[in-house]
């Protein structure tokens, strides 16, 4: 940590909290507004055929990068642990073994992906007219996917190396990077959907060589060096990294469900709206990610320093400011939905416009529920105390989800199908605020005993 800018147990909460905070949601919110872009970009471009083309790659990818991610921020969440602990060695070597395992098992999956490009498309859901498409995307983005995997997992360590500001700028340059190429390849070159994956690919490398920027600072902890994976250390990756892991694999799992079920419900309609949907909610989650990835370093240093008060502090802050930035955009979402699905297709059909605004705004009712729950997962996340966090992911991102798919058509209509999401959320965000008390329990008594010893 670099004590420079900020010091994670002495300074304010308040002003650990603001440095972390403002290049988090600013990346964040860039990065949404890419994705809702690259759709639409896509979506004018390519029609329905091409939404629903990305709506079948996006699972299998999605599996590929949650590796990354859940390595990325299990592995960080355990170095800055280590850091709070001032066992700093044990905290630098998380990283450098969270690196090299990230970039040889991308590499892996890099091999394997181009071997088997046609089934693994097939087995997505690709059908014979969108297997072309979808075989250009996915084939185009796999060429990436090393430096798209190593850059997703180094942006958690830098921005707990103490420096967030240029995880931010890792994040708008390759946003705007891609944005601009995603409308360069799409309409003037004329490239379709190989010209959408290398627009995606070739930000992911902007993002990669802002990242590296970071080892050429003087004051900081990390040191960049690949070093052959130990079989202790990555056990503790992967088991910290778990809930991360389930999150975001599990969100394909059941976009790739959905699609199926999707397509016998209600045709390319359904699948059509769905990918708007899901994609706006995405939206959402990454802005609450942005909160949670700005409360973490501190929750885990001080956890580590055994600072319980810094620690409950820091949890109103994060837990309260998501619930705020989710009601409100709940309340936007309601209000605009119809404009919002319009966006994403060129003089949309009457039964899209009304349908997608209508799943829209039941959707929009869950981002408070989804906010409590996903603060919930980094808060047991930030600490390695992985058995909770797992539980609220595997309910909220897989079981309840998968559960809703087959029985809300079944039990009630065919249109019940899109009070999936909050049904899910709502039961989860139950199971997350039972979790919370005890936590929050156990911190009173921890910072109670503190005070204790402090005042003898």
């Amino acid at each position: 940590m670099s004590s420079t800018v900020v010091n994670l147990g002495t300074d304010s909460v308040s002003a650990c909290f603001r440095h972390y905070l403002l290049p988090a949601i600013m990346g964040m919110i860039v990065k949404s507004v890419y994705v809702i872009a690259d759709l639409i970009f896509i979506g004018q471009s390519e029609g329905s055929a091409g939404l629903a083309a990305i709506n079948i790659a996006i699972p299998y990818f999605t599996f590929m990068f949650a590796v990354a991610m859940a390595i990325g921020v299990g592995g960080s969440a355990l170095m800055a642990i280590r850091f709070g602990e001032g066992r700093k060695e044990e905290g630098l070597k998380m990283f450098q073994q969270a690196f090299s395992l990230t970039a040889i098992i991308m590499a892996l999956l890099t091999i394997f992906t181009l071997l088997n490009l046609n089934s693994i498309a097939f087995l997505f859901g690709a059908n014979e007219e969108l297997l072309p498409l979808v075989s250009d995307y996915l084939g185009t983005l796999t060429m990436f996917a090393v430096p798209y995997g190593v850059g997703w997992a180094m942006s958690s360590f830098v921005r707990n190396d103490g420096n967030p500001k240029l995880v931010m700028m890792a994040m708008m340059g390759s946003a705007c990077t891609n944005v601009f190429l995603d409308w360069l390849f799409l309409f003037p070159f004329g490239w379709g959907m190989k010209g959408a994956a290398l627009a995606t690919g070739l930000a992911q490398l902007v993002a990669l060589g802002t990242l590296l920027l970071h080892f050429r600072r003087p004051n900081r902890e990390l040191q960049l060096k690949l070093v052959l994976p130990e079989w202790d250390s990555v056990k503790l990756l992967f088991r910290n990294g778990v809930p991360t892991f389930v999150m975001e694999s599990a969100v394909g799992i059941v976009i790739m469900v959905s699609n199926w079920v999707m397509l016998d419900l209600g045709g390319n309609l359904f699948v059509s709206v769905f990918t708007i949907a899901v994609n706006c909610t995405w939206s959402v989650i990454l802005l609450i990610y942005g909160v949670g990835q700005a409360a973490q370093p501190i929750i885990s240093f001080n956890h580590g320093a055994g600072f319980s008060h810094r620690v409950q502090e820091i949890i109103k802050r994060g837990f309260g400011l998501a619930t705020v930035i989710a009601f409100a955009l709940s309340l936007a979402v309601m209000i605009l939905a119809e404009p919002i699905v319009g966006l994403f297709v060129d003089k949309p059909p009457i039964e899209l416009l009304s349908l997608g605004a209508h799943a829209l705004r039941l959707y929009a009712l869950a981002f408070v529920p989804l906010a409590v729950s996903l603060m919930t997962v980094t808060l047991y996340q930030s600490v390695a105390k992985a058995a909770y966090s797992t539980l609220i992911s595997l309910s909220r991102a897989l079981a309840l989800p998968l559960a809703g798919l087959f029985l809300l058509p079944a039990l009630f209509s065919t249109d019940a199908i899109w009070y999936n999401l909050i049904m899910a959320e709502m039961i989860t965000a139950v199971i997350s605020v039972y979790c919370l008390k005890r936590f929050w329990s156990k911190l009173c008594g921890n910072a109670a005993e503190s005070s204790v010893i402090l005042s003898t």
